[in-house]
């Protein structure tokens, strides 16, 4: 992805492939694509032991036919945690955040969401505005981190003071 450049929805999704496949390589597990149900990726250790499922969607959080949030709940025993990257316009926050709530109350195990806000543009072009990362257990939401959703709109500086003062 580079400064200026309109990422189309299959480029968006070789892109979330690529950093799923290298944080999963961090993590020491390996990334197994489309796989278990057809989940978007699956990471696993050596041992077969499931790290997370993740599931993520170019179309909004919010729209009912988005039902990554129910599919990852149905698999939520068998991992540690799962994972959901979506996308919504900045004012829909608070309505993806009721629906996430709700399906996510019935869960055993936890979920991090990350939520990537935008503002439409023309030609269906999204002006990327937030990364958010929400941690979702036993019935409860946090938001665990929030900054600019695209690297070259961080100014490190000021992000790194603000976090600091916190």
């Amino acid at each position: 992805m580079f400064k200026g450049e309109y990422i189309n929805r299959s480029n968006w999704t070789i892109h979330v492939g690529l950093v799923i496949r290298e944080c999963a390589k961090l993590m020491g597990a390996r990334t197994f694509f489309e796989q278990h149900g057809r989940t978007d990726a699956v990471l696993k250790y050596p041992d077969k032991q499931i790290l997370t499922f993740v599931e993520w969607e170019y179309i909004q959080a919010d729209k009912d036919s988005v039902n990554e949030l129910d599919k990852l709940l149905e698999k939520n025993d068998e991992c540690y945690f799962s994972t959901f990257i979506s996308y919504c316009q900045h004012e829909n926050i608070d309505v993806v955040m009721e629906k996430a709530s709700r399906i996510w109350s019935k869960a055993s195990r936890p979920l991090i969401f990350f939520l990537i806000t935008y503002e439409p543009q023309a030609k269906k072009c999204r002006n990327f505005l937030e990364l958010r990362t929400y941690f979702f257990s036993k019935g409860k939401r946090k938001l665990v981190r929030r900054q600019p959703a695209l690297p070259w709109d961080v100014e490190q500086r000021k992000f790194n003071a603000e976090k600091d003062a916190a």
